[in-house]
């Protein structure tokens, strides 16, 4: 009896050992990837301890533009150009941990937390104030102002890569808030656009439209053998059972008899959130549904680059549908799309592609327009792996943290995120979008001089279309000289070919002649 009790002992013992080894790993883990979440969170009380004892560092852009800083009287104030704080609040963030930008991502700097206990002993000793790290972002505030600029009073967000390094050159997202009035904004003593504080760069949630195409694209290179030899027939609306989502291809409609009233998505620009709900297809008589080309357009036997460069529907629902919901969300999964991102630099939700369960579905999918969401950052990384030879770099925000006495304490480097495309499929992928640009629907992205390549998109999110569809645009340009990658989307604004590509083209040629 006594041998059978100490041998539970020992298996007790054993288990609790085993589950407490588990334990410390879980815990070495989620310290190793949550680490920087948990430390920029405003509920920290070890930040807001540190903020009474240490002036925090200033905040400059690459080239050393003053973004924010402590003024004498221990007041946090930032650039005293007030287009410029709009322009640059969601990469700068706030004092009052409102927002997550660099006053937050990066607080154990400004506020010397990365000191040395040598360092802290030094300053104690000779009298001096504690004062953090300053803190040089890899944006150019010019760029952003620019952007800004461009934008107008359009709701939306632009975001310019270095597609080599990752570096991010531009982030603007509107609506937007003045840093300096934070307090009033907490106090409702002054107005504040709803979801203002919510940076759409890396947080909102869009329906892509056509720039999903892309992903459909690449599906059906890997899937599909000799896809682009092929010829396709665009000579009217793919026709689906409404109740079933079963698609009828022996069934031809006539456009005009379709009609999309009582199937309205609304959007409410006062909205808290930025994420968009799908649009509902277009039906006749509650009998079928359809998938159309952009104003019925359509385009007879045309190529699948063809295809690409003028955005056809029908073509990539048909290559959705011929494909399959298996292979569609494996190859959507394999870009990193539904990946949940742990950047030190920033913060950045996850995009989803959500199986379709009918034919109708999968169709309405592979246009960008079934449940396909995407963030406007991770477009513009798929955008600069495709130019990057199929790698995906890891966006980055920090450029170097300085000491007070000017000391470079860090500097960050390139980090590849993953390889996405084989050589190959970005090679395909590289003069598809180069079509697009050259003659295609981003003709307006063009820059005199140099290679553009880039995806245009117009999102329907009303489907009787009392709602304007939002504007996509995400290019490149073909140049080791300047290797930029640029998503543009604004809200409500129209076709992507004539809203958004034409500011692409305009941020990257101010980008190019300022070096970039």
């Amino acid at each position: 009896m006594r041998d059978n009790s100490k041998k539970h002992i020992k298996a007790m013992l054993a288990l609790f050992c085993a589950m407490f080894v588990i334990l410390c790993v879980y815990l070495v883990y989620t310290v190793h990837a949550y680490g920087t979440r948990w430390f920029t969170s405003p509920y920290n009380v070890r930040v807001q301890a540190q903020k009474s004892s240490v002036q925090a560092g200033r905040i400059a852009d690459r080239n050393g533009a003053l973004l924010a800083y402590t003024r004498a009287d221990g007041e946090r104030t930032y650039a005293a150009n007030k287009a410029r704080r709009r322009a640059l609040s969601h990469v700068v963030g706030d004092s009052y941990g409102q927002t997550i930008g660099a006053e937050s991502m990066f607080a154990r700097y400004l506020l010397g937390f990365d000191q040395s206990v040598a360092d802290q002993f030094v300053e104690t000793i000779g009298g001096q104030q504690r004062v953090g790290s300053s803190v040089m972002l890899t944006v150019d505030a010019k760029l952003c102002d620019y952007a800004y600029d461009l934008m107008d009073d359009y709701w939306g967000a632009v975001v310019l890569l270095n597609y080599k390094t990752g570096e991010v050159l531009a982030s603007v997202s509107q609506p937007t808030f003045d840093p300096n009035y934070m307090a009033d904004y907490i106090s409702g003593s002054r107005a504040l656009a709803a979801s203002a504080m919510v940076n759409r760069v890396t947080m909102g949630k869009y329906a892509p439209g056509s720039t999903f195409k892309t992903v459909t694209l690449i599906a059906a290179l890997r899937y599909l053998p000799g896809v682009t030899e092929r010829e396709f027939d665009c000579d009217g609306a793919l026709v689906f059972d409404k109740s079933s989502g079963k698609y009828l291809p022996d069934i031809s409609v006539d456009d005009s008899d379709f009609t999309s009233e009582g199937t309205a998505t609304a959007y409410d620009r006062g909205r808290e959130g930025a994420q968009d709900e799908p649009a509902q297809p277009e039906t006749a008589q509650d009998i079928y549904s359809i998938v159309r080309d952009y104003h019925s357009e359509y385009h007879g036997a045309i190529s699948l680059m063809q295809a690409y460069a003028k955005s056809c529907n029908t073509t990539f629902a048909r290559l959705a549908l011929e494909i399959g919901p298996k292979r569609m969300q494996q190859t959507a999964k394999s870009l990193g799309i539904g990946d949940a991102f742990l950047f030190d630099d920033l913060l950045l939700y996850s995009s989803s592609y959500i199986k379709p369960a009918s034919q109708f579905d999968l169709a309405w999918s592979g246009v960008g327009q079934y449940k396909d969401l995407m963030t406007p950052l991770q477009m513009c990384m798929l955008t600069a792996a495709v130019a990057n030879d199929g790698v995906m770099m890891q966006p980055r925000m920090l450029y170097q943290v300085v000491t007070r006495d000017n000391f470079v304490r860090m500097k960050q480097s390139a980090k590849a995120y993953k390889t996405i495309l084989s050589a190959a499929e970005a090679q395909v992928l590289q003069q598809a979008m180069l079509g697009v640009v050259k003659s295609g629907t981003g003709t307006k992205a063009q820059v005199k001089g140099y290679a553009v390549g880039g995806k245009t998109g117009t999102a329907e999110i009303s489907a009787n279309k009392q709602v304007n569809s939002h504007a996509w645009f995400t290019g490149f340009v073909q140049d080791d000289e300047h290797p930029l990658a640029i998503c543009v989307i604004l809200e409500q604004a129209g076709s992507g070919s004539s809203k958004a590509a034409p500011l692409a083209g305009k941020l990257l040629k101010r980008a190019i002649e300022l070096g970039y």
